[in-house]
């Protein structure tokens, strides 16, 4: 973790390889602060949606367009000095760079929109509209809830039981009709499903690290962090 200017960011150690990127994935000292964002990353403006837990994609040519107004829960641009970001509390944050450093991609991953694929489509999405393989693409999975906390019902356990094949990797019972789900796992083997295959996941629960902010600790109306991703002018 890095701190500058009091404010803290973890950062991933592949996306720090990156020349002319930014990125960060903020605790609650920065918050939802798109302002801080901006400055600190040195950004026109930083992107971002209404997100609604769903597994839609939305492609930024205007960031004028995209300030928490267009609905969506990923992310994605060749734009330079404009930052894209997504707010969680427990979620799952995933950001994405190209190995060209042409294209960008923040993804929000909760448990409705792990299960509608968000982390696939959003590199269809990108191998669609920009020509880049997914064996091209670097994600990284940042702090969110672990295993160790995020414990579902029946009702959510038997839907992705239904949809996939995989689930004992990340699914675990607990007691009679109660799991254990790992999000960060789910969204790994989302993306080396459709063919990610250089991916890094931050082992840090935000349950757990009282420096985030967690809905699962917290409760209802609990703020959000931001996860942020740019290529410099």
């Amino acid at each position: 973790m890095e701190m500058r200017d009091k404010v803290n960011f973890v950062l991933s150690e592949r996306l720090a390889s990156f020349e002319g990127l930014v990125h960060g994935f903020a605790d609650r000292s920065a918050g939802a602060d798109a302002s801080i964002i901006e400055k600190h990353f040195n950004l026109s403006r930083l992107a971002q949606l209404k997100q609604v837990h769903s597994g839609d994609v939305v492609i930024v040519n205007d960031p004028e367009n995209h300030h928490n107004l267009t609905e969506g829960d990923a992310l994605v641009t060749r734009l330079k000095g404009v930052g894209i970001g997504i707010r969680t509390a427990d979620c799952v944050p995933i950001l994405i760079v190209d190995k060209g450093n042409s294209v960008i991609a923040a993804v929000h991953g909760g448990w409705r929109g792990t299960l509608s694929e968000i982390a696939d489509n959003t590199v269809r999405v990108i191998q669609s509209n920009y020509g880049v393989c997914p064996s091209e693409l670097t994600a990284v999975i940042g702090p969110s809830i672990k295993k160790c906390c995020y414990e579902v019902g029946e009702d959510v356990a038997s839907l992705f039981k239904e949809k996939f094949d995989n689930t004992d990797q990340y699914l675990f019972e607990s007691t009679k009709s109660k799991y254990f789900l790992d999000l960060s796992i789910a969204n790994r083997l989302q993306l080396q499903r459709v063919g990610v295959a250089d991916i890094e996941v931050i082992d840090i629960c935000t349950k757990c690290n009282e420096s985030f902010f967690s809905y699962r600790r917290e409760g209802k109306g609990v703020s959000t962090q931001l996860s942020c991703i740019g290529l410099k002018r």
